[in-house]
């Protein structure tokens, strides 16, 4: 599926989504997930990503069943989702009161809509790898699945695993207690490892 495709499928089912189709809304959130988890890794020192990427989705659907709201342009879904994250994670931020440790004018300078973020922190990307190399199996394979292939739904990485869903996700959240555990021995601070 070539990227123009794959924007257009992306449409199409935030489309179906405003029709009141669920199922339609998931693929979205599949499709979107990834380049919207990319997008926030600036902020992701400042604020919970998993918690402005679930805000986001809410917002998304609200938006979604909104009969006023028309959103309109290539990939429209998306970038307004990128503009909803941004929100949320700036609300986020003045939330937590800790917006006076943040060059507000650095995220407010940042491109909107961007996918490719910055190299990381070599260090950082070398103590991540060898937590998750020391993960007991079923959880490494678990959240390596969750990492490689995001874009799909949970059932199709579980089955792919022969795991029932449950026991996929119980092994997400054991994967990410015993990663996060790891780097706080290895001694990485704990505002980059919040669960």
């Amino acid at each position: 599926m070539t990227d123009s495709d794959a924007a257009e499928r992306m449409e199409a089912a935030f489309r179906s989504a405003r029709l009141g189709d669920r199922d339609e809304f998931a693929l979205w959130m599949a499709m979107v997930e990834i380049p919207l988890r990319r997008n926030l890794s600036r902020s992701a020192r400042e604020v919970d990503v998993e918690v402005v990427v679930q805000e986001t989705f809410l917002r998304m659907w609200l938006i979604a069943q909104d009969r006023q709201r028309i959103l309109e342009g290539d990939r429209a879904s998306l970038k307004y989702a990128f503009r909803v994250a941004r929100n949320v994670a700036l609300e986020e931020m003045r939330r937590s009161r800790r917006d006076r440790f943040v060059d507000l004018d650095l995220l407010e300078a940042l491109p909107e809509g961007r996918v490719e973020p910055d190299p990381p922190d070599p260090a950082l990307r070398r103590a991540i790898r060898e937590c998750m190399d020391r993960l007991p199996a079923k959880p490494r394979s678990a959240i390596s699945a969750r990492v490689r292939d995001g874009m799909l739904p949970d059932r199709d990485l579980a089955s792919g695993l022969r795991m029932k869903v449950n026991t996929f996700l119980q092994n997400i959240v054991r994967a990410r207690r015993l990663l996060r555990d790891c780097l706080r021995r290895r001694g990485v601070p704990l505002e980059e490892i919040r669960t």
